[in-house]
């Protein structure tokens, strides 16, 4: 095995273990509970930030490999889904997008039957890192505790392909399952879109288009963590700039790697929160966490949506800090906060009208 497999291993080793230890170990690991805005940082990730500096893996943004990155993360994300979802049935396929074909991942929860309710699912990764294996627990718990069919999508990474490369493939896989829902066991009327982090980005994306008349409406729209504004002015963006998982200057290096020209960052095709239009969105679930940069945008969108009335679920997941999707599978805290996501899911997609619409011609 090589040296870099081995390390990814050993990391994710840890990981499980120091969570399962004693409560008063894991504090003494920990150190002083953290609060800001009178929220607690769970215990669990204030352990996990703890020995996050022991990780032996690069970092892109301060002049690591991207694709030694980018395999590492494979690793490590198959490695914490391992126990998730045994099972979850899944297959691998391809859908035609703008720029090749796109690696698809399905999962089938148990008892699953064709036609189903179905979500279409973008990973997370700040449009740079990220793939359907990072996040293949994620989609697994989903799909186990939701009873619904989870399609994950890759989509085309920059700086390789810089904006708006993602959101027209995310679009595209978007339209290519939904005219196809024969083929993929999808209740057509029942086909949701979600993802988490940049992911949510492209979900909710996904729906603004469908609203232009650019494809097909889906019925529910689940954002986890979103990133809405990348302009990235809000208080959550100071308050939380260093120290809690997703910094400021990575995340000002995943926008410059993605977003070449300063003056597309209020395009609603990259910041949904700028869109002046929002009527007529499907139901949304938007869900942030009480440690992460991204907060405040999240629950902004929120707003904005609930303002226009568009049905909105909004939740914090107070004591969770960014990425908690891809901790799941060995951190129970996270894991709690993703069975919610799918409890919201699932409750969605039974209580959203069914879509009618016949899909137009391609625009």
């Amino acid at each position: 095995m090589k040296r870099g497999s081995v390390s990814v291993w050993a990391v994710m080793t840890g990981a499980r273990l120091l969570l399962r230890l004693p409560e008063p170990v894991q504090r003494a690991i920990a150190g002083r509970p953290i609060e800001v805005d009178g929220r607690r940082l769970a215990l669990t990730a204030q352990v996990l930030i703890r020995v996050a500096k022991l990780a032996p893996f690069d970092v892109p943004h301060r002049g690591g490999s991207i694709g030694k990155v980018r395999r590492e993360l494979d690793q490590a994300g198959l490695l914490a889904g391992a126990t998730a979802g045994a099972e979850v049935k899944t297959r691998d396929v391809v859908v035609p997008g703008p720029g090749g074909p796109l690696r698809t991942r399905i999962y089938e929860p148990d008892g699953f039957t064709a036609p189903a309710p179905s979500l279409v699912y973008f990973h997370g990764g700040g449009f740079v890192l990220g793939s359907i294996d990072t996040h293949d627990g994620a989609c697994r718990i989903l799909a186990k505790e939701s009873g619904v069919q989870v399609i994950s999508v890759n989509y085309r990474l920059a700086p390789e392909h810089p904006f708006p490369a993602a959101p027209q493939d995310a679009v595209a896989a978007f339209r290519y399952v939904a005219e196809h829902a024969g083929e993929f066991g999808v209740d057509r009327a029942r086909l949701a879109v979600g993802g988490d982090s940049s992911g949510a980005n492209l979900a909710a994306v996904v729906s603004h288009a469908a609203t232009r008349g650019e494809g097909p409406l889906p019925a529910f729209t689940l954002l986890i963590a979103p990133a809405t504004d990348a302009v990235g002015g809000s208080p959550s963006h100071r308050k939380f700039a260093s120290g809690f998982r997703l910094d400021r200057d990575e995340w000002q290096w995943y926008r410059t790697s993605y977003i070449t020209d300063p003056a597309e960052y209020t395009d609603p095709r990259a910041s949904v929160l700028h869109d002046d239009s929002v009527g007529g969105l499907p139901p949304t679930y938007v869900a942030t966490c009480g440690f992460d940069l991204l907060r405040d945008e999240g629950e902004a969108y929120a707003k904005k949506l609930e303002d226009a009335g568009v049905p909105v679920i909004f939740r914090c997941h107070g004591g969770q800090l960014h990425g908690y999707v891809n901790r799941a599978g060995f951190d129970p805290d996270a894991l709690s906060a993703l069975v919610h996501d799918a409890g919201v899911l699932r409750a969605g997609l039974r209580l959203s009208a069914p879509v009618t619409t016949e899909i137009g011609p391609a625009r």
